[in-house]
């Protein structure tokens, strides 16, 4: 642990915050947001080291992000990988928001944090991004070279340490925290590669999130959005009435939640999608008209982002994968 390695005893440390030191290798256990706020702040005062975050992204492994980290390590490239962190971060931390965008010339990764109001300590962005990117060329087995890596925060008077992990341009006081990577490079196949496998750790990971999340407000706001999406793309106001709240307050309970409307809508049409492709008696039309998309192709550049595919071209090798007799498992998200 990169406390114990600056010379400070992290079970203490630990206790001295009111967190339970033995509960920290249980999968099981989430400690709460503010516990782990209190804990890099107290962490970077201990440490008093600029590059702290730098150094705990150095102890990251696939077992670190439980069963996203070996999902990822399954994937058939670090694109899939990567969108795979992007979907399921909310299962590594509640307080992380990651967003995977692609375009012609980059693909970038932006992630940010959702800290209850207090400012996030830079060291945990500066982890977060330069963990998933030593995870990438971990799982790869070879180095790769970011376009760009851009924070939030302002340079520390030293970025040595910054360049030699990433070994790019590295921007400072920038809107975004991102890391930018060429397309062409996140096509690159990983050696451990086994995409069915990486389909059922999905639906375990999907799992995790529905038993995390089912007694709260984002949960109650899907079973809403079931009932108004065939009338269209349902508006935060027709659910907030039909949660007999206001709108305010749904979207203040949602970001307590660490999660927002879009989110929540967004990952219910994905898991739809899959259902609804299944059943021979629905178009394609017809799906996007009951996942509340305006047309078939905004639904199927929605699905082409979610997995990879066209809806049509998912549904024709499914169906060919049962006709052939053979599993279909990997199709189930995919």
């Amino acid at each position: 642990m990169a406390l114990d390695e600056a010379g400070i005893n992290s079970y203490e440390l630990l206790r001295s915050i009111g967190m339970d030191p033995d509960k920290i290798k249980d999968t099981n256990h989430r400690y709460s947001q503010e516990q782990v706020t209190n804990l890099w702040v107290t962490s970077a005062k201990a440490t008093n080291d600029p590059h702290f975050g730098l150094k705990v992204a150095r102890h990251i492994r696939p077992s670190t992000f439980h069963v996203v980290g070996y999902a990822m390590s399954c994937s058939s490239t670090l694109r899939r990988a990567t969108e795979r962190f992007a979907r399921s971060a909310r299962l590594i931390s509640d307080a992380a928001s990651v967003q995977f965008l692609e375009s012609r010339e980059v693909h970038q990764l932006i992630v940010d944090l959702h800290t209850g109001g207090r400012r996030p300590v830079y060291h945990t962005i500066d982890t977060i991004l330069s963990g998933f990117f030593m995870l990438c060329e971990w799982i790869l087995a070879k180095p790769i070279t970011p376009v760009e890596v851009t924070f939030r925060h302002k340079a520390p008077d030293d970025i040595t340490a910054y360049a030699d992990v990433f070994r790019c341009r590295i921007l400072f006081d920038q809107p975004i925290n991102s890391i930018a990577f060429r397309p062409e490079d996140l096509e690159q196949q990983i050696p451990s590669a086994n995409e069915e496998l990486a389909v059922m750790l999905d639906e375990m990971t999907s799992q995790y999130l529905a038993m995390r999340f089912s007694s709260r407000l984002s949960r109650r706001v899907r079973d809403a959005l079931i009932s108004l999406l065939p009338s269209g793309q349902p508006t935060k106001e027709a659910t907030a009435r039909q949660l007999a709240i206001s709108e305010r307050t749904l979207l203040r309970r949602l970001q307590e939640e660490n999660t927002t409307f879009q989110e929540v809508l967004d990952r219910l049409r994905e898991n739809l999608s899959y259902d609804y492709l299944k059943r021979e008696d629905l178009t394609i039309d017809d799906i996007a008209h009951l996942l509340g998309f305006s047309s078939i192709s905004t639904f199927s550049r929605a699905f082409l982002r979610w997995t990879g595919q066209r809806p049509s071209i998912w549904r024709t090798e499914r169906r060919r994968k049962k006709q052939s007799g053979e599993t279909d498992r990997q199709f189930e998200h995919d």
